[in-house]
């Protein structure tokens, strides 16, 4: 009885930090696609920000391309008065 009952709770546990590993994911995805470069900001900071999320993921074993990368990238500043090359 004593180990169904540690059986349910583990699993409890493992469903619980799997949901919330993948909503920090969700999150944190959006915010890497959703960030967007001001002009009042520094270029270097805005995309050590984005490298810095895209390390987070990495850690969550979700990978960016560089392709990918460089997309969020040209989306954030497409709206940046600022020219990009």
């Amino acid at each position: 009885c004593a180990e169904w009952q540690a059986r349910e709770m583990w699993r409890s546990f493992e469903q619980d930090k799997t949901r919330r590993a993948y909503a920090s994911e969700i999150r944190l995805r959006s915010k890497l696609y959703t960030t967007k470069f001001s002009s009042s900001e520094d270029m270097e900071k805005y995309l050590e920000k984005l490298e810095d999320m895209r390390r987070q993921l990495a850690n969550m074993n979700v990978s960016i391309t560089d392709e990918e990368m460089a997309r969020i990238i040209l989306q954030g500043v497409v709206d940046s008065p600022r020219n990009v090359v």
